[in-house]
């Protein structure tokens, strides 16, 4: 059976972010990188009656999207299970409120809600953020337009550096 591959790792798919990982005993300072993310979709079936296996443009503009929704907050981790977080909405304040994180050594950041992405993670490191895009990017692609195209298997790649990807 022959197999397609489709990979696209534009300089678009970017984004500058502030993070800081914790877990149980644990606690990074306060710090950023300035995320790359890549995606490659496998497929089983010929190349379509249009000449493509899958038109890149449609990966291309949804990944772009993603990255710029992420670009220039503080990544932070609702589900975290070693921080309290106090979302406070305040409709009638510039930054909509505030999000405020205590962590379990005592260290306590308060951010302007508008600063941050609030995302369904535990932990805010490369892994995590990657099956976060992995989903976004899916759901935004239509998967029964993937599997009609004989797409089987997507990945995603985030690099937080060069050397250092999920």
């Amino acid at each position: 059976m022959t197999a397609f591959e489709v990979f696209v790792s534009k300089d678009t798919f970017k984004f500058n972010a502030a993070h800081f990982v914790a877990y149980k005993g644990f606690r990074e300072r306060l710090h950023g990188h300035n995320y790359k993310v890549a995606v490659r979709l496998l497929g089983s079936r010929k190349i379509g009656p249009d000449g493509y296996v899958l038109d890149f443009g449609c990966v291309k503009a949804v990944t772009k999207k993603i990255c710029k929704d992420l670009n220039e907050h503080f990544i932070c981790p609702m589900r975290s299970d070693v921080m309290a977080i106090v979302v406070k909405d305040d409709e009638s304040c510039l930054n909509g409120g505030t999000i405020t994180l205590t962590c379990e050594d005592g260290s306590v950041f308060v951010f302007p809600k508008k600063d941050c992405a609030m995302l369904p993670i535990v932990h805010a490191t490369t892994e995590e953020l990657a099956i976060y895009l992995w989903g976004k990017i899916l759901g935004a692609l239509n998967s029964e337009y993937l599997v009609k195209r004989g797409m089987h298997t997507m990945e995603v790649t985030v690099a937080e550096a060069v050397g250092q990807e999920a």
